[in-house]
């Protein structure tokens, strides 16, 4: 990952450069681009400036060659030649030439007898011209010349008969020395050409007369540049240009020579020349850009480092505050800029954090111990969406608390009900414990009865096989009436003892019923902690339903028993009765005794259904009493539960909710 002091030095330093370069590439390209235009038009001044001075010079020679022409002594015929001939050597004189001449019309010269009227000067002299010569090399003296002739008018009136050539010969260095006057730096110079190119005017004289670089560029491609500028100058254009020579790189301005035949002059200079200020410029702010880079650089670090070693600084502090760090102190910044800022926030999250986190340890650990009536110590760091933590805080104290004290009133109750379930479950095992016992005495008496009835049916039985008997037997059947009498009577009894345990079987259902609906209710006031003692209650209930029922069943078939068992004693009475009356009822009493013995039978078979019910009436009530045991210990255990309940609740200290400061 890139740091910030890179990214900030990196940004701050191609800013700096991209600015420092356009500025000084700008300020390059506007300072040379500024010489160039301005020597360019200086050159191009100075070219003029020199043509005219040329042109002023060669003037001024044709002035004063036209005023010679104009004394009549020079057309006059009556003034001899050395008259003449001392005129115009008086003129050379004055004005500071190197010869004059006066030539006839035909060209001849009155002085030296050569003929001139070859030379073009002449020619144009003697169509009433005034002409400048080209630079030459004299045919007569072998000298580098200019010949400024003018006509000789008749009688000195100009405009009127043409009667000779007047011409002067400037000294042959005046172009030169022009040329020579011309300064732009230290290797500057001027030169003039004529209208086919030729240097007719120079620094130094070699060239003079001799060179055409129009003509040397044919042969040599390095002059071609410097042939398209004579080119130009040849046209008469007022220019500016640059070409190398010698590997010298040249400035060059040239500018038509006015009143001549197609001169040109042109000024040149080395470009280091008049280059070297501009290029001592552009390495000056050359210099200065890199001087700018330079502080621009080292600002930018010291800036960078500034900016960046405190946000490091911080970065680092809040990557461990990530990590769980909130010991660690914050980096200290003394400055008051957004950084120092930065730096103070960053203290301020690490201090409050801190205490935020101490503060929540300290309520979480006061609760983890079982106060829940603590409170705060620090309110002020609660700030902003941290106060959805406290409000958190003070949600899981009431919450706790609250639970906690359902809870503590809920085992109250659950302890309560334990304990009526308890009693209720005791006593439902004392009368069970009573019942099983009034059952098995019951079921005793049923066995003798059963034994008795059976007893009786075998002798029913008898009776019946000695019916046939009766006649003879009427004295002993009297006797066994009476004795069947008193059985019967005594069977009576028994009904009457029947009914009354039955009586008391229905009462101790009755009784169950009624306690296993109260544990029933108990079980559902206890709530989810009764579920299971709910379902003893109800399998109490439904066995106390069935001892009822087969209580009731019992009854009915004693009832019934008892009826016929009256009935057999009315019977015996009444067979005693015709036994006593009459022998001759004796078929009549065995019928009645067959009967007796059919019903004794089936008493015999309805005493051994009542046995088998009140065998089962006794498995229900051992079964009741096993349950109601069971239960008992059940509700002492839940008691046991419910108390130690209640006492790891009163371990807490619990908090009331209300408007109090958490």
């Amino acid at each position: 990952m890139k740091s910030i002091q890179k990214k900030i030095t990196a940004c701050f330093l191609i800013l700096v450069a991209v600015a420092a370069l356009l500025c000084g590439g700008v300020g390059i390209f506007s300072v040379y681009t500024s010489n160039q235009s301005l020597l360019e038009e200086e050159l191009k001044s100075l070219a003029t400036l020199a043509a005219d001075r040329v042109s002023y010079e060669l003037t001024s020679y044709q002035d004063v060659a036209a005023s010679l022409g104009m004394v009549p002594q020079l057309s006059d015929d009556t003034v001899t030649t050395a008259q003449k001939q001392e005129l115009v050597n008086r003129w050379v004189e004055s004005y500071n030439m190197e010869r004059g001449n006066l030539l006839d019309k035909n060209g001849k010269s009155l002085f030296d007898g050569n003929d001139y009227s070859d030379r073009e000067y002449f020619q144009n002299a003697i169509k009433g011209n005034i002409s400048i010569s080209t630079p030459t090399i004299s045919k007569i003296t072998g000298e580098l010349s200019i010949m400024v002739a003018a006509p000789v008018w008749k009688g000195g009136v100009p405009n009127s008969e043409v009667t000779g050539v007047v011409y002067f010969v400037p000294p042959e260095e005046f172009l030169c020395d022009i040329m020579s006057s011309i300064h732009t730096s230290e290797h500057s110079g001027a030169y003039m050409l004529d209208k086919t190119g030729t240097t007719i005017a120079d620094v130094v004289m070699e060239t003079i007369a001799t060179e055409n670089i129009e003509e040397e560029a044919q042969s040599d491609s390095s002059l071609s540049a410097l042939a398209s500028i004579h080119e130009k100058m040849r046209e008469g254009k007022t220019g500016f240009g640059t070409y190398t020579i010698d590997g010298i790189s040249k400035y060059i301005g040239y500018a038509p020579v006015p009143g001549t035949d197609d001169w040109s002059i042109a000024v040149t200079s080395y470009t280091s020349d008049l280059m070297g200020a501009t290029y001592r410029s552009i390495i000056i702010i050359c210099v200065l850009l890199v001087v700018v880079l330079v502080v621009s650089s080292l600002l930018g670090i010291r800036l960078a480092k500034g900016i960046a070693s405190p946000i490091r600084a911080c970065a680092k502090r809040l990557s461990l505050l990530e990590e769980g760090d909130l010991t660690t102190p914050a980096p200290q910044v003394k400055s008051q800029d957004e950084v120092g800022v930065l730096a103070r926030s960053t203290e301020s999250i690490v201090n409050s954090l801190n205490t935020l986190f101490s503060d929540i340890a300290h309520v979480t650990g006061e609760m983890a111990q079982g106060n829940f009536a603590v409170h705060s110590q620090h309110y002020e760091v609660y700030q902003g969406d941290f106060s959805s933590v406290l409000k958190s805080l003070q949600n899981i104290k009431y919450s706790l608390s609250d639970t906690l004290r359902q809870i503590d009133t809920a085992a109250a109750q659950v302890s309560a009900g334990a304990d009526q379930v308890s009693s209720g479950a005791q006593a439902l095992a004392q009368g069970a414990t009573e019942q099983a016992s009034a059952v098995q005495e019951l079921s005793a008496t049923s066995a003798d009865i059963n034994s008795g009835v059976q007893n009786n049916s075998d002798a029913a039985k008898t009776a019946k096989d000695k019916a046939n008997d009766a006649g003879t037997q009427v004295a002993l059947s009297n006797e066994k009436m009476h004795e069947l009498r008193e059985a019967m009577s005594t069977i009576l009894d028994g009904h009457e003892q029947i009914g009354q345990i039955i009586a008391t079987i229905e009462n101790i259902a009755f009784q169950t019923n009624i306690l296993a609906l109260n544990a029933a209710v108990e079980a559902a006031r206890a709530g989810s902690a009764g579920k299971g003692f709910a379902v003893v209650a109800d399998e109490v209930r439904n066995l106390a339903s069935k001892s009822d029922q087969a209580a009731k069943q019992t009854k009915e078939l004693i009832e019934h028993s008892a009826l016929n068992v009256e009935n057999g004693s009315r019977l015996s009475e009444e067979v005693s009765a015709a036994l006593e009356e009459t022998a001759s009822l004796t078929g009549s009493a065995v019928e009645f005794i067959d009967q007796v013995v059919d019903n004794v039978i089936n008493q015999a078979e309805s005493i051994s259904q009542i046995a088998e019910g009140i065998d089962q009436i006794s498995s229900v009530v051992q079964t009741n009493s096993a349950t109601a045991e069971q239960s008992a210990a059940a509700s002492e255990e839940l008691s046991g539960q419910a108390q130690i309940m209640q006492e790891l609740i009163s371990r807490f200290t619990l908090s009331e909710q209300n408007n109090e400061n958490y």
